[in-house]
């Protein structure tokens, strides 16, 4: 399995937009990403403005495929430059050692 955790800053007021930006991304990548296990954003109780997104892959051509698709393209365009701040790889993009998820 591939994959990694990203910090998402949303600027003061534009984390609705944000969240919902990834809902439709959540729901591109279920229905047209075979190859995508996980895409799941979660709140942070002590930082108002920051979202975790967590994403798994069968593998790394899955991830591959996945910066293809128009969600990350348009998260590259459109939501980045708005963030109050850059991504932060909390856990960088990488192979799974052990998960519940192998084989």
């Amino acid at each position: 399995m591939y994959g990694g955790i990203v910090k998402l800053v949303a600027r003061a007021g534009g984390k609705s937009d944000l969240v919902e930006f990834l809902r439709w991304d959540a729901e591109v990548a279920k229905s047209q990403e075979p190859g995508t296990l996980r895409f799941d954003v979660w709140e942070s109780a002590n930082e108002p403005d920051v979202v975790f997104l967590y994403e798994a892959y069968v593998d790394e051509a899955a991830f591959r495929a996945h910066t293809s698709n128009a969600p990350f393209k348009r998260f590259i365009d459109e939501i980045v430059p708005n963030l109050a701040e850059p991504p932060a790889f909390v856990v960088p993009f990488t192979q799974s050692i052990v998960s519940n998820a192998d084989d």
